[in-house]
């Protein structure tokens, strides 16, 4: 097969299994904006942690109890769900209807707290960041250095399993939205919060579940975000929040099977551009991350033309 053909091939690839991870680190973000109208600027601090929970399972679960480092994912999913649970009854509650800077402004100062504590620890309590912020990355696990080849194409294993995991998740989301009593609930407190309290539905139980949920599943993408990548303290809002805003207005905000388009696209979008810079712009002293500008100026374009998204509509579906 040719070579441009095979890294035309390989770039897709890569980008499909990349969109799947950034699908599932989106989609509770999603859900709780297109719920409360809260954007949780701690998403992707909630997602760091997980992701150093999962790191010190491996280093310390994994070698005295044989326990294989993705068993850390349900440990993710019932602790940042659990994080969730607490945040809102000790801070978005008293603030979700002040309007939308106050639960910008907490859950921004949440995430520095969060932040800080994953690096420094808090009094007794040692940092959970084994690098000390050079970067840390799950230990004692074989995903990320195992592949899967076929013929001239690979697949990194922890990206099919990122892939594989959005690609139940989501659809299984979307279902529970749309067929069952509390999925229903979550969508009419979406569409009008007052309406729904006077159909008598408990608006505060839709609410929690909603952000915790939606934290609970950062949790997993987190876990699975500690297989493939050295993780740092403040890489969830200097690299993660950014895309995770991105794949969530491209795909419409509320949309659960939006958000899974636009993790595609957001993850071909990178794949491309660093192939595209790798054999062209490079040439021309561009630098490696021109990417995430070329994803950037696509988002804007796309912005201008459907403020809405590709499939939103501002509610949750």
């Amino acid at each position: 097969m040719d070579t441009s053909l095979v890294n035309f091939a390989q770039a897709i690839i890569s980008g499909i299994l990349l969109g799947g991870f950034f699908a599932l680190a989106s989609v509770g973000l999603s859900l709780i904006f297109g719920v409360q109208r809260i954007l949780n600027v701690a998403h992707g601090a909630f997602i760091v942690l997980a992701a150093f929970v999962t790191i010190q399972f491996s280093l310390v679960a994994t070698p005295s109890l044989h326990l294989n480092p993705l068993a850390s994912l349900g440990l993710d999913f019932m602790l940042i769900g659990g994080l969730g649970v607490c945040v809102y009854f000790l801070l978005i509650r008293r603030i979700e209807n002040s309007g939308f800077e106050a639960p910008l402004l907490a859950t921004f100062g949440l995430s520095v707290f969060l932040e800080y504590i994953i690096q420094s620890g808090l009094g007794p309590i040692p940092s959970i960041d084994p690098s000390h912020g050079q970067g840390a990355q799950a230990e004692h696990q074989i995903y990320s250095s195992t592949s899967l080849i076929v013929g001239p194409l690979f697949v990194q294993e922890p990206e099919l399993i990122s892939f594989l995991i959005a690609i139940i998740i989501i659809p299984i989301l979307h279902l529970f939205l749309s067929r069952t009593y509390y999925g229903k609930a979550i969508r009419a407190t979406a569409q009008d919060w007052l309406a729904a309290e006077f159909s008598g539905i408990d608006i505060r139980k839709t609410r929690l579940l909603s952000f915790a949920l939606g934290s609970a599943l950062a949790g997993v993408a987190g876990g699975m975000f500690a297989f493939t990548n050295s993780v740092t303290p403040l890489l969830g809002d200097t690299y993660l929040l950014p895309i995770i805003l991105v794949v969530i207005i491209l795909g419409g905000v509320g949309s659960m099977i939006g958000t899974l388009i636009g993790g595609f696209v957001v993850g071909l979008l990178l794949s491309f551009s660093e192939l595209f810079d790798s054999s062209y712009l490079f040439r021309f002293g561009f630098q490696p991350d021109v990417g995430y500008l070329i994803t950037f100026l696509v988002f804007l374009i796309v912005l201008m033309v459907r403020p809405n998204g590709l499939f939103g509509k501002g509610v949750v579906k």
